[in-house]
């Protein structure tokens, strides 16, 4: 009889949390359904926009240091296709240069398995494209940075 008066509680609480679910749902419903149908102006217009936050927009360079990385088995290294892939990459960068990317340093560190390539663009769309072809066996990152002059004359004092 105790079981069953148990069962019982748990039946009827269990009706209760699918009753507020489903009042939880359709609240969620009339949200939404209002939200779009009433507020017509959600987004922006280009003039209310803010100005200044378009990246590249005034044709300055910003400087980046790539990292990419690969486990030794993926090393380019060790068979004629990851040597092909990876000088196929690095005659790319002739493209690179007339989509305005300007290579500054590259270096390997053979026994870590890295690459650091220093390199400055106005678009950071071209810089990807660039480093497209090591995506599929390398592990990598593009980091926007600053000269150290630089931080020195906007760091706060």
């Amino acid at each position: 009889m105790k079981k069953f008066k148990i069962i019982e509680k748990v039946c009827k609480t269990e009706k209760n949390h699918m009753k507020y679910r489903r009042v939880g749902m359709f609240g969620t419903f009339v949200l939404f359904v209002v939200t779009t149908f009433f507020s017509s102006n959600i987004y922006a217009e280009e003039g209310g926009k803010e100005s200044g936050w378009t990246i590249g927009a005034d044709n300055k360079k910003t400087l980046y240091v790539a990292h990419w990385t690969h486990t030794p088995e993926n090393c380019p290294g060790r068979s004629a296709d990851g040597a092909k892939m990876l000088s196929k990459f690095w005659e790319g960068r002739k493209l690179a240069e007339e989509k305005g990317i300007t290579i500054l340093g590259a270096y390997v560190t053979v026994t870590e398995h890295d690459y650091f390539i220093i390199f400055e663009a106005i678009d950071y769309g071209a810089a990807v494209e660039f480093f497209l072809p090591l995506v599929p066996s390398q592990t990598g990152k593009i980091v926007p940075v600053l000269t150290m002059d630089e931080w020195l004359k906007i760091m706060p004092k």
